[in-house]
């Protein structure tokens, strides 16, 4: 029995490698978490970048990760082998031997996005239902359309034109300060009106919540109206509308740029512009520096400098975040679909 011991002790050697080389379930849980956090990285980067290119009257480029396969290759082998008595060697009785291999092949397609994709994507203005759908969603109104609206009702907002700030109304700031206040007390609402192959959409102002009573004065609305339909445009065409006029993708990452800090030498060299503070608050802050912090949200490299939004800095990360979103809304609307994620394991 004492001789068997050996060869025991090899199978169950080998039946372990043999058990390590399972990696479906596992690897593609792996996998998933790991590529999404990689993908959503590098459309911050991409993202962050455009805007810093913009800064410097650079040309913003855009690629979309059209796909992603990766395939694995695990391959085992093992060998057991018995010396039987008399001829076997004292203390050889048994021999286990083994070799493992694992491969790993991933593959990226990267496809530019131009030609009527980038002009549907980035060029169109957003539709103001998509800013109110988010609204109702949950997101903050104020950032949304001081973000993505670039008038309402005629009131502008705070803008970059020609490299000099333009200062929003304050009938614009009052009206952002009431509705976000009518939101939080639940009183604005949304309303789809279907006509045949278009739609109708209503602003829905509920009750008598904190902000309502000064959105309609702001807005010209009759005191105690419900709902006005939202139209495209500088103002109103009738009675009981409000006319907002949005912002396409690449406006909104222009205006964020502007806002970036840079360096003297470049503004004294006429490579870029300075930093006009007439915007009043900043929406975003992206500082500039020789070498990014490691705890950065968000950093690209660009001409031997760094730029960067701070993980502690939740305002500017959460403006960013919302400029992300606006731009995966803008960019649903191309007929090519979003990255597709293969992998095939052996």
């Amino acid at each position: 029995m004492t001789r068997l011991a050996p060869l025991r002790r090899a199978w169950l050697v080998l039946l372990l490698l043999v058990g390590c080389t399972g990696n479906g379930p596992q690897q593609l849980d792996t996998d998933q978490v790991g590529y999404a956090q990689a993908l959503g990285d590098g459309l911050k980067r991409q993202m962050l970048l455009n805007m810093v290119r913009l800064r410097y009257a650079d040309v913003p480029t855009f690629l979309s990760v059209s796909q992603v396969i990766t395939g694995y290759t695990l391959q085992t082998t093992g060998q057991v082998g018995l010396n039987a008595y008399p001829t076997a060697n004292p203390g050889n009785y048994a021999t286990v031997s083994g070799t493992m291999q694992y491969t790993t092949r991933p593959t990226f397609t990267f496809t530019p996005v131009t030609g009527e994709q980038f002009a549907q994507s980035y060029l169109r203005p957003m539709a103001a239902a998509e800013l109110l759908s988010l609204a109702q969603s949950g997101a903050p109104i104020d950032l949304l359309f001081r973000l993505g609206v670039q008038s309402m009702n005629g009131m502008p907002n705070g803008a970059t034109r020609g490299g000099e700030a333009q200062l929003a109304s304050g009938g614009f700031l009052a009206l952002m300060a009431a509705l976000r206040r009518s939101q939080a007390a639940g009183g604005l609402g949304l309303r789809f009106e279907r006509q045949g192959g278009g739609g109708r959409v209503f602003l829905l102002l509920e009750g008598d919540a904190p902000g309502l009573a000064e959105a309609r004065r702001l807005l010209g609305l009759a005191p105690r109206v419900r709902e006005a339909e939202v139209i495209y445009g500088r103002g109103p065409a009738g009675h009981g509308q409000v006319a907002i006029l949005t912002r396409s993708v690449l406006q909104i990452l222009y205006e964020m740029g502007a806002q970036i800090e840079v360096e003297e030498a470049d503004i004294r060299a006429g490579e870029t512009r300075a930093t006009d503070l007439g915007l009043g608050e900043r929406l975003m802050r992206v500082r500039q520096g020789r070498r990014a912090p490691g705890d950065a949200f968000a950093a690209v490299e660009y001409r031997d400098r760094w730029f960067w939004i701070e993980g502690s800095d939740y305002p500017s990360k959460t403006s960013f975040t919302f400029v992300f979103i606006l731009q995966v809304l803008a960019e649903g609307g191309r007929a090519q679909p979003g990255a597709v994620l293969t992998i095939p394991a052996q």
